[in-house]
């Protein structure tokens, strides 16, 4: 039987740097420029930025797009202008 104590989570367990605490989601900082709330007609931002990431985009590229559905482009242009700019498109950016 195991001991009580190594049922419980440790005091001093390293918590994932991949997900962002909810207190990290309330407000944009230096460094991470965009709102939680940032919703485009795709979808909210940090739903699309991880669909880029899936998709094989890297983070300055997922940045421009960014930039390019600020300024009101649809994602599938924003995507295309950012691979005309960048030369350089993902194996897996084009949807099926």
């Amino acid at each position: 039987m195991a001991h009580p104590s190594s049922l419980q989570p440790s005091r001093h367990q390293r918590l994932s740097n991949r997900f962002l605490q909810p207190q990290e989601l309330e407000a944009p900082r230096a460094g991470r420029p965009w709102s939680a709330t940032e919703v485009f007609a795709e979808g909210q931002w940090q739903s699309l930025r991880v669909q880029l990431e899936a998709r094989g985009w890297n983070a300055p590229q997922i940045e421009q797009i960014h930039d390019q559905l600020r300024q009101g482009w649809p994602l599938a242009l924003a995507e295309n202008n950012v691979s005309v700019l960048s030369g350089y498109c993902p194996i897996k950016a084009r949807q099926l």
